[in-house]
């Protein structure tokens, strides 16, 4: 992390509370619909145009920044940061993959947002072992079951996110990336 905080600029930091904020809009706005997570989206687009280290404070901070506005602290935000920060740093490191503009940078994005979409669900759904009177093994075979409706929901809002939305916000962080960000790139790798 030293190397991280080493690089830290003004700029990197407007742009994280930037991001955090659009992607908190996201998860809020959508509250009555659940699992349609936009928040999901921001994050995966802050990882591929920004690096993974943006991708990741921006995952961290999503839970933390939505959830004292209103949804609620418990044990599931550190899950819900773990899974967010890892779906930011992923998508920061298979960057070159998912920022193509063919066929296979859809497939890439689309497959990607996809797996995303169960494998955050199974992280929160990890939280609950915080309520559970005696985890065991069926009792989270229950719970992937009972969650997985709601894991789909959040994979399909991710695939049509990356697939509908991702043109048009490429557009908009590239502009901001080039316009706004200092001529150093190391720093949001």
């Amino acid at each position: 992390m030293s190397s991280f905080e080493s690089r830290l600029s003004v700029e990197s930091v407007v742009l994280v509370a930037v991001l955090v904020a659009i992607a908190s809009i996201g998860r809020i706005a959508f509250t009555s619909i659940p699992s349609v997570q936009l928040a999901s989206f921001i994050i995966i687009i802050s990882g591929i145009f920004f690096g993974k280290k943006i991708g990741l404070v921006t995952g961290l901070l999503v839970p933390v920044v939505t959830d004292m506005m209103g949804l609620g602290l418990g044990p599931w935000t550190i899950f819900q940061m773990i899974g967010w920060g890892l779906i930011g740093l992923s998508a920061g490191v298979l960057a070159q993959l998912l920022n193509k503009s063919d066929i296979m940078g859809y497939l890439s994005r689309g497959v990607f947002g996809f797996l995303w979409g169960f494998i955050f669900g199974w992280i929160n759904d990890i939280s609950m072992i915080f309520f559970m009177s005696v985890p065991n093994l069926n009792t989270f075979i229950g719970l992937f079951a009972a969650s997985f409706t709601f894991d789909l929901i959040h994979a399909v809002t991710n695939l049509l996110a990356l697939t509908l939305l991702f043109e048009v916000f490429k557009r908009i962080f590239l502009r901001v990336k080039e316009n706004y960000l200092s001529d150093s790139t190391e720093a949001y790798e």
